[in-house]
């Protein structure tokens, strides 16, 4: 049986990925949740930080050993992305078409969000270093 680098790696993939997986489920649980309370500037800033953290937790499930800034800077550009769209009238257009796409694209423009989407990247950045297994990757890598 090989115990060299690789399987460290494979190792440490699977575990950032069971954490990312768990992460995932529960902002989307969250976020749903926060569709039933009341709109308020806490309760947006928080169901904003979540979008961007199941982001990043997408972005581990897929490449679960990229490092911690990456996977903090897709999240942010890919929710920004999503708020400036909102200026186009493009965002609109596909909530008209599919309505349940206003839990990606939202609903209108939001400055306060970008702030808000700046705070889900430092917990995606944060909850990546973090992540079990990030060790045993970090020494397959300096070894291979």
């Amino acid at each position: 049986m090989n115990s060299g680098p690789t399987t460290a790696h494979a190792t440490a993939a699977r575990r950032i990925r069971r954490t990312a997986g768990v992460t995932a489920v529960t902002c989307l649980a969250l976020g749903l949740g926060t569709q039933l309370l009341d709109w308020s500037p806490g309760v947006d800033a928080f169901a904003s930080v979540l979008y961007v953290v199941l982001v990043g937790a997408l972005v581990m499930l897929i490449r679960p050993v990229m490092p911690s800034l990456v996977i903090a800077s897709i999240a942010f550009g890919f929710a920004t992305t999503m708020e400036l769209l909102q200026l186009t009238g493009v965002a609109a257009a596909i909530v008209e078409v599919f309505p349940l796409a206003h839990l990606v694209f939202g609903n209108a423009f939001d400055p306060f969000d970008i702030v808000a989407y700046a705070g889900g990247a430092i917990v995606v950045f944060v909850l990546r270093h973090l992540a079990p297994g990030r060790r045993g990757a970090a020494s397959a890598q300096s070894t291979a």
